[in-house]
């Protein structure tokens, strides 16, 4: 079980509807401190400033290697890293713009998220219990067809977050993901053929299982509906 109470947390992707969201959340939970991280500060603190000391805005662009090391340096405290910054463009595989779709969704959905988690590593072993989040999708599990190449990004961090949970849990960092379908913010803003959940109700979800400890985290009800009839089941060769 986590307590919220004395923990600080990183958001990446703040700014964003659900980054915001967690932010809101987090301070309801009674959160020591968060870094809310983004691409423009201006925005970040035009967004957080009411907020205070609580809510440190950083500027941070996980694309960019010296981004990352300046972000480490200021937020070397930190006890949860949320990797929730995101993009998707909409390209299926098949299409003029996929192949550069397709490189610039992994550099924000994979390889960030291993440059976060790389940089941040030894600062979360040093601070004992500390927990890294994974913000993914029910695309990493499926493939949606109009959205080919982001539902490959973000796969890949599946894999990359189902492959480092044990070597991780030996230097005392627990490893989780976020599995969800379409949420209702500005990355999604067309008619769906599912649900658009609300922020406000998958950052509830989210910190529920975040206190709880669960290795993976099904906000809404599509998700939890699809892993009743497919679990996952991670098959590992040595």
């Amino acid at each position: 079980m986590t307590e919220f109470k004395n923990q600080i947390v990183l958001i990446t992707g703040a700014d964003g509807g659900l980054g915001t969201a967690l932010v809101t959340e987090l301070i309801n939970r009674k959160v020591k401190k968060i870094y809310a991280t983004g691409l423009k500060i201006d925005n970040l603190k035009s967004v957080f400033e009411k907020y205070g000391e609580l809510v440190v805005s950083v500027e941070l662009d996980v694309t960019n290697t010296e981004s990352i090391q300046k972000c480490v340096l200021i937020c070397s405290d930190t006890t949860i890293l949320i990797n929730n910054a995101g993009v998707e463009f909409k390209a299926p595989f098949i299409s003029e713009k996929a192949s550069k779709a397709a490189s610039f969704e992994m550099k924000v959905n994979y390889i960030g998220v291993i440059e976060m988690i790389n940089n941040f590593v030894q600062h979360l072993e040093k601070n004992k219990n500390s927990i890294i989040v994974n913000v993914l999708s029910i695309g990493s599990l499926v493939i949606v067809k109009r959205l080919g190449s982001y539902c490959a990004s973000k796969t890949a961090t599946h894999i990359l977050t189902e492959a480092i949970r044990e070597e991780l849990s030996e230097k005392g960092i627990k490893v989780m993901a976020v599995y969800m379908g379409y949420v209702n913010t500005p990355m999604v803003p067309e008619q769906t053929k599912t649900i658009k959940s609300e922020p406000s109700d998958i950052v509830i979800e989210i910190c529920n299982g975040i206190e709880l400890g669960n290795d993976r985290i099904y906000p809404d009800q599509i998700t939890k509906n699809f892993i009743a009839k497919n679990p996952i089941n991670t098959l590992y060769f040595e």
